[in-house]
């Protein structure tokens, strides 16, 4: 089981089977909860709900997607299996040995950054440009960064779980001027296997770069952001900070950076992976946010 600052949650195959089990058992208990709620977002969730499973992502643009269209390859080289987006081969895991796997995995992570999705890092007027340095916590296969790589100045990849990191090293092979990898955790403090923010920018001489850095950690976004008040309160930065692993994040974010500008991505997430889901049972996926005048 996962567990950063008394977030839990669900890491292995028995774990997301039991956390799935309860929330279908709870589908009628979120129906009937905000049932007299007229917010336009909330209806629509509870609509959803009335008429098809509980999910995550409880919208209908999921149906736009289909496992059986997504296409999976083998290396010869590397016997690593991938998938292709805009042109480039995103590798997976050795362990994912499975294409239904990865075609499973794929298919989600495109729901995930689709458009309409509460879990969308980008929006059409919050994007990192040209002369922009991307830092990208909690990089796994690297979809994101694959995303924008064509468009930035440089990404930082942070990963430390070495399938992922070796399965990054061929999805990005071709951009070593562009891409450089972390194996270190982001977080408040600093030591051999942890950085904050604040001594890796010091580190790396980025202090005055525009930064765009998008934080999904699973439930440690609040370390990663004490880790940070150098960086945030200097550069010129925007940041896209998941909010969705723990119930009271949103508020403790919003709160940090009181006189931003700061717009949640459209729609909830229902995220019962983690084992403290509860009322009130909708959860912003993240927050975007950049500095005003003010700020």
């Amino acid at each position: 089981m996962n567990k950063n600052n008394g977030v839990r949650l669900a890491d292995n195959d028995i774990e997301f089977i039991l956390c799935e089990i309860k929330s279908r058992l709870m589908k009628n208990s979120i129906i009937k909860f905000y049932e007299n709620k007229k917010d336009s977002e909330i209806r629509e969730v509870i609509d959803y709900l009335k008429n098809n499973t509980i999910n995550t992502f409880p919208y209908d643009y999921k149906k736009n997607y289909n496992i059986k269209k997504v296409k999976v390859g083998k290396s010869k080289n590397t016997q690593l299996l991938y998938s292709e987006y805009n042109g480039k081969k995103i590798y997976m895991k050795r362990k994912y040995t499975s294409p239904f796997r990865v075609r499973r995995y794929i298919n989600n992570i495109l729901i995930e950054q689709d458009e309409k999705s509460p879990h969308r890092y980008l929006s059409d007027d919050f994007m990192p440009d040209e002369d922009t340095v991307v830092l990208d916590i909690g990089g796994a296969e690297g979809l994101f960064s694959a995303m924008i790589i064509d468009k930035v100045k440089k990404v930082y990849i942070f990963e430390c779980d070495k399938e992922w990191v070796y399965a990054l090293e061929h999805t990005f092979k071709k951009y070593k001027d562009k891409i450089e990898i972390i194996e270190r955790f982001v977080d408040g403090y600093t030591d051999n296997d942890h950085i904050t923010l604040d001594d890796f920018v010091k580190q790396y001489g980025l202090e005055n770069e525009k930064l765009f850095v998008k934080i999904d950690a699973e439930g440690s976004e609040p370390s990663i952001i004490d880790g940070a008040s150098g960086i945030i309160d200097k550069n010129d930065i925007k940041l896209a900070i998941c909010t969705y692993h723990c119930q009271e994040h949103e508020a403790i974010i919003k709160k940090r950076f009181t006189g931003w500008n700061i717009t949640p991505s459209s729609g909830y997430m229902i995220y019962y992976y983690d084992f403290n889901w509860d009322k009130p049972y909708l959860r912003r996926g993240l927050l975007r946010i950049k500095k005003t005048e003010d700020s």
